[in-house]
C-alpha cells in the first residue's frame, strides 16, 4: 500500500481489567508482567446457585475466574443528556461506549461539538446480550426504553445519534474477531473516501451466567482459571470484559493536521475459514492466506515483522492451529536466525471475546512506542503440538527490548472468531518527534477547564494539577489543548498565574474550596453559551494600568503602538508615552484619559483574540461604545481613532460647565419630587 492508503491512529481510550483506564496504566501492567484475572464478584449473580465443580451438572459453570471491570453500575447519565429512567434500561456496554468515545475524541484533540453533522463513521464490535437476559427474568420491568437499551445495533447507533455523526454506523458481531473486523471496516471506509474520520472499537461485559454455563458445557473454559497460551498446560480460556475505542483518519491528513499519531495501520484484512472439521475449529490455511495477503498489500516481507500479537486463547485446539498459520505465512519465510516473536495479552487480562482484538491492538501500539515486548505469562513448558524451532516461532517468555533500527518497526495483530471469521492488522511504528518547546512561549497561559457539575470540575482540577506537575515543561501545550481542543461545558474555571507551579497551587486550592484569587469560576446555562465583550466608560481608568501588559505582551504592545501612530496624526502627544509615565496629572483630563482607555480596550481585545477568544456580541457604555463598534466591525481602526479624538477633545472643552446627579428613585417618585419643587412645566 502507498502512504495514501495508510491509516493513522490519533486517539485512544480504554477500560480493561485491573483498573486500567489509560495506556500508561496498561503499559505498567504489561511491563511488570501482572496477571489481573480475578473472579466474578458475587454482586453479579449467585455463584453458588449457578456453579458446580462437576462439568456434567446441568445449568452450572465449573469456573468463575474472569477479568472484570469495577463500578460498571456507575454512569453519569446527566453528562450525556440521558434521563435516569432511560439509563437504567441501557446495556452497560452502551454506557461504556459513550464514555470511551468522548475520551477518545478528547485524546485526539477534537472538540466533540465541532464534529456534529460530519461524516464520521462508527464501527463497533459488540455481541453480548447478557443485559437483555437479565431483563427477560423480569418482564414487568420492560418499558419504552428497553429495546433501544438492549438491541445490539444501538451500540454503534447511539454514539452516532448522541454526537450527531452522520457517516456509516454499524455494530459488528463476528465473535472474538469482532473488534478487529470493525477496525478493518473503518479503515476501508476511510480509504474509499466514504468517511474522513472514523472510530472503531469493541466492548464486552459479563453480566449474566448464561454464557459461563454454555461455554462450560462446551468445555471451552479453563478449569484452572488462566489463559496459558502456547503452553503444554493450556486447558481453555478465561472470560474477560473491557472495551476500547480508537480514532482513525488517513495518515496524510493526520500529518497535515499535526495530530499525535500513536501508530499507523499499514494494512488490514478479513476472511473466513469456510467449511472445517467443525464450526468452532480454526483453519490454519485460511488464516495463513489472510496474513500473507495483508503483508502483500503493504508490500512487507515476512522478515520485516518483528512480532505478532496472537489471538492466543490457550486452548488445546486453537493454539497449535494458529501457530501453524503464523509459521506458514511468516515463520518459515524468515531467516533461520530470526524466528518470529509471538505472544498474547490474554495471559494478562483474560479473553475479552468480541473486544479482544482491541486489547491486542493497544498492546501492540505500546510495544511499538516503547520498542519492547512484554512477557507472555504462564509459559513454562512449550506446547508439544507446536514445533516452535521448526516453525521459526519464539514465544516471548521474558520482557524483551528491541534493537533500534533505521526503519519503522512492524508488528501484526491476529484475531479469529469461533465461527470462522478471521482478521489481521499490520501496524507500523510512527516516529513522533518529541516536543522541544511549548506551543505558547510568550508567558504562562491561563488554564481553562470545564465540566458538567461543580463536583466533576473539582475532580478535573485534581487530575490536571497532577498531570501538569508531572509534565510541567509542557504546561503551555496543556493549556493550549484545554482551550482549543476541549468542548466547553457548563461549569467553567479559568486559572491564571505567572508560573505553572502557581497554577498547580491554585487548582489544588479550588479543589479544596479554599480562598483563591487566581481562579475565576462561572456557571453557564448551556455548553454552547457564547461570549460577549463589554467595554466600560470613562472613569474606570487608574494610574499605571496596562504598563505591565505593555512590557510583557508583544501583541498588546504592537497594538498600542499602531494606535499611537494613528493618534499622532491628530494630536500633539503620544498615548504610549502617557501610559508609561510613572506619574501623570494629565490622566484626569478627558482628552487624555479617554483615548488611553480606548487604546487599552483595543489592545486587550487583540490579545484575547490572539489566544483564541471568539465573541458573539459586543457593547459598551460611553467611550466604550467606540471600542465595541470597532470589534463588531462597524468601524475600522482608523475611523475609531478619529472618532475618539474628536469625542475626547469636544468633551474636554466642556469641563466645569455642567453638573450631574444620580438619584436613587423610581420614575414616579422623581416626577412627584420635580412637581413639588416646581421644576416641571
Amino acid at each position: 500500500m502507498s502512504k495514501q492508503d495508510k491509516i493513522a491512529i490519533v486517539g485512544v481510550a480504554c477500560r480493561f481489567p485491573g483498573d486500567i483506564e489509560n495506556l500508561e496504566q496498561y503499559w505498567q501492567v504489561l511491563q511488570q508482567g501482572q496477571d489481573v484475572v480475578t473472579q466474578i464478584p458475587e454482586s453479579r449473580w449467585s455463584k453458588m446457585i449457578y456453579g458446580h465443580p462437576r462439568r456434567k451438572t446441568p445449568g452450572r459453570s465449573y469456573v468463575w475466574s474472569a477479568g472484570v471491570l469495577n463500578n460498571i453500575d456507575q454512569f453519569d447519565a446527566d453528562f450525556f443528556g440521558i434521563s435516569r429512567r432511560e439509563a437504567e434500561q441501557m446495556d452497560p456496554q452502551q454506557r461504556l461506549l459513550l464514555e470511551l468515545t468522548w475520551e477518545a475524541f478528547e485524546d485526539a484533540s477534537y472538540k466533540i461539538d465541532e464534529l456534529a453533522g460530519s461524516n464520521c463513521g462508527v464501527f463497533i464490535g459488540i455481541g453480548s446480550n447478557d443485559y437483555t437476559h437479565g431483563r427477560v427474568d423480569d418482564l414487568s420491568a420492560v418499558d419504552a426504553y428497553t429495546m433501544t437499551g438492549n438491541t445490539i445495533s444501538i451500540g454503534s447507533n447511539r454514539i452516532s445519534y448522541l454526537f450527531d455523526l452522520q457517516g456509516p454506523s454499524m455494530s459488528i458481531d463476528t465473535a472474538c474477531s469482532s473488534s478487529l473486523v470493525a477496525l478493518h471496516q473503518a479503515c476501508h471506509s476511510l480509504r474509499t473516501g466514504e468517511t474522513e474520520l472514523a472510530i472503531a472499537g469493541g466492548v464486552n461485559m459479563l453480566l449474566h451466567p448464561l454464557a459461563f454455563v454454555g461455554f462450560s458445557k462446551a468445555s471451552m473454559l479453563s478449569p484452572t482459571g488462566r489463559c496459558k497460551v502456547f503452553d503444554a498446560s493450556g486447558d481453555g480460556y478465561v472470560r474477560s470484559e473491557g472495551a476500547a475505542i480508537v480514532v482513525l483518519k488517513p495518515l496524510v491528513q493526520a500529518e497535515i493536521d499535526g495530530d499525535n499519531i500513536y501508530a499507523v495501520i499499514a494494512a488490514s484484512g478479513v476472511n473466513c475459514d469456510g467449511k472445517t472439521n467443525g464450526l468452532t475449529v480454526p483453519n490454519s490455511e485460511a488464516q495463513a492466506q489472510l496474513i500473507t495477503k495483508v503483508c502483500q498489500q503493504a508490500n512487507i516481507e515476512a522478515n520485516q515483522i518483528v512480532y505478532v500479537e496472537a489471538h492466543g486463547t490457550g486452548t488445546a485446539v486453537g493454539d497449535p492451529l494458529e501457530a501453524k498459520a503464523l509459521s506458514i505465512a511468516l515463520g518459515q519465510k524468515r531467516a533461520p536466525d530470526n524466528p518470529l516473536l509471538i505472544g498474547s495479552v490474554k495471559t494478562n487480562l483474560g479473553h475479552l471475546e468480541v473486544a479482544s482484538g482491541m486489547a491486542g491492538l493497544l498492546k501492540t501500539i505500546l510495544c511499538l512506542q516503547h520498542k519492547a515486548i512484554p512477557k507472555n505469562l504462564h509459559f513454562k513448558t512449550p506446547n508439544p503440538h507446536i514445533p516452535f524451532q521448526q516453525w521459526q516461532l519464539k514465544v516471548v517468555d521474558e520482557f524483551t527490548e528491541l534493537t533500534p533500527t533505521d526503519s519503522p518497526l512492524l508488528m501484526g495483530v491476529n484475531s479469529f472468531g469461533f465461527g470462522g471469521a478471521n482478521a489481521h492488522v499490520l501496524l507500523e511504528e510512527y516516529p513522533n518527534i518529541p516536543l522541544t518547546q511549548s506551543v505558547i512561549v510568550e508567558s504562562c497561559s491561563p488554564l481553562y477547564l470545564s465540566a458538567r457539575s461543580p463536583i466533576a470540575l473539582k475532580q478535573l482540577t485534581r487530575i490536571y494539577a497532577n498531570f501538569i506537575e508531572a509534565n510541567i515543561e509542557n504546561y503551555a501545550n496543556i493549556a493550549w489543548t484545554a482551550w482549543f481542543s476541549r468542548k466547553h461545558l457548563t461549569h467553567r474555571l479559568i486559572t491564571y498565574a505567572n508560573q505553572p507551579t502557581e497554577i498547580i497551587t491554585a487548582l489544588r486550592q479550588f479543589e479544596l474550596s479554599q480562598t483563591n484569587t487566581q481562579s475565576v469560576y462561572a456557571e453557564f446555562f448551556a455548553d454552547h453559551s457564547e461570549v460577549a465583550l463589554v467595554y466600560s466608560g470613562n472613569g474606570c481608568q487608574w494610574l499605571g494600568m496596562g504598563q505591565t501588559l505593555f512590557q510583557q505582551s508583544t501583541v498588546f504592545r504592537h497594538c498600542l503602538e499602531t494606535i499611537d501612530q494613528l493618534w499622532q496624526q491628530y494630536a500633539d502627544f503620544s498615548i504610549v508615552e502617557i501610559l508609561l509615565k510613572p506619574e501623570s496629572e494629565q490622566m484626569q483630563a478627558t482628552e487624555i484619559a479617554q483615548p488611553l482607555l480606548f487604546a487599552i480596550q483595543i489592545g486587550l481585545t487583540e490579545l484575547l483574540q490572539s489566544l483564541g477568544l471568539k465573541a458573539k456580541a459586543a457593547f459598551g457604555h460611553s467611550v466604550g461604545e467606540i471600542a465595541a463598534a470597532w470589534v463588531a466591525g462597524a468601524l475600522t481602526l482608523e475611523q475609531a481613532v478619529l472618532i475618539i479624538y474628536h469625542r475626547s477633545f469636544a468633551q474636554g472643552q466642556t469641563r466645569g460647565l455642567g453638573k450631574m446627579a444620580a438619584v436613587g428613585l423610581s420614575t414616579t417618585a422623581v416626577m412627584e419630587l420635580l412637581t413639588e419643587l416646581q421644576l416641571t412645566e
